[in-house]
């Protein structure tokens, strides 16, 4: 059961207009009884509701988008998607980036739960299962995107990254190509796993056995791409053709090929 302003006054043996200054962050409160407030909020995990007001009156019309980068296209064209529906059902969308930074994460998901969104969708950072769990205890209706983080009971949304990888793998393979490269992303969450079990299920389709050195992995950035992609270059023989996990990884790639007079 949520905990109530009530529920807090009580713990702390105080009243409910103390708890309320408290929160609102009043300089007129003993430290004292401050830190007994603190505790009890604390301990029953009470989510001050900074909406409290409307909600008597109406449900909640907002809903978050969390996702790791808005530069990036692909999270870009989700935004406009989401709040295309959203708008469409009479919700206004919190946009939110953590540049997959687990503490800017958490400190967004805290904003969000005092503002008691209606819902939130969430491309988690890959150790978010804590986070995700205090979610649930906490009632709050949400939605993984993309990245599916296991132990969470939870509707996930996403992509078929292993088909993908596949198709793009064996579109390389259509075009004579044998001796193909695979750089990706961390293979911590289901993600990058899925990609890189797509381009061995094209290689194992096309009865081409996997050479470990051409399987490059690192973190989602354009640098990591760059870098991965000058480790295959000293390769010998070279590679034919190279199967890259995201656009980011891709652009340092192109950038590493640029600067080594390999036309792509």
């Amino acid at each position: 059961m949520t905990a109530t302003l009530k529920d807090v006054a009580k713990r702390a043996g105080v009243s409910v207009i103390t708890v309320s200054r408290v929160i609102n962050g009043a300089d007129y409160v003993r430290a004292a009884t401050h830190a007994r407030v603190l505790a009890a909020i604390e301990e029953l995990q009470y989510v001050p509701n900074q909406m409290a007001s409307s909600l008597r009156s109406r449900q909640n019309d907002t809903l978050a988008l969390v996702v790791p980068d808005i530069e990036t296209t692909f999270w870009t064209a989700m935004a406009r998607g989401a709040e295309d529906e959203a708008w469409a059902h009479g919700y206004a969308i919190f946009l939110c980036n953590t540049d997959d930074d687990p503490a800017k994460e958490e400190r967004y998901i805290e904003s969000l739960l005092r503002r008691r969104v209606a819902g939130i969708g969430i491309v988690a950072t890959l150790g978010s299962a804590g986070l995700l769990r205090r979610l649930e205890s906490r009632g709050q209706p949400f939605v993984m995107l993309h990245r599916k983080i296991e132990g969470i009971d939870a509707d996930v949304v996403r992509s078929d990254s292993r088909r993908g990888a596949f198709a793009l793998t064996k579109q390389l393979l259509d075009q004579g190509w044998r001796r193909i490269a695979y750089v990706g992303g961390p293979l911590a969450g289901s993600l990058g796993q899925d990609r890189l079990a797509g381009y061995r299920d094209a290689l194992a389709g096309a009865a081409i056995a996997i050479d470990p050195a051409l399987i490059k992995i690192g973190f989602h950035t354009q640098q990591s791409g760059h870098d991965l992609v000058k480790e295959l270059l000293d390769l010998r023989p070279l590679p034919e053709a190279i199967c890259v996990g995201n656009s980011r990884l891709a652009l340092g790639a192109l950038r590493a090929l640029t600067e080594a007079g390999v036309r792509v």
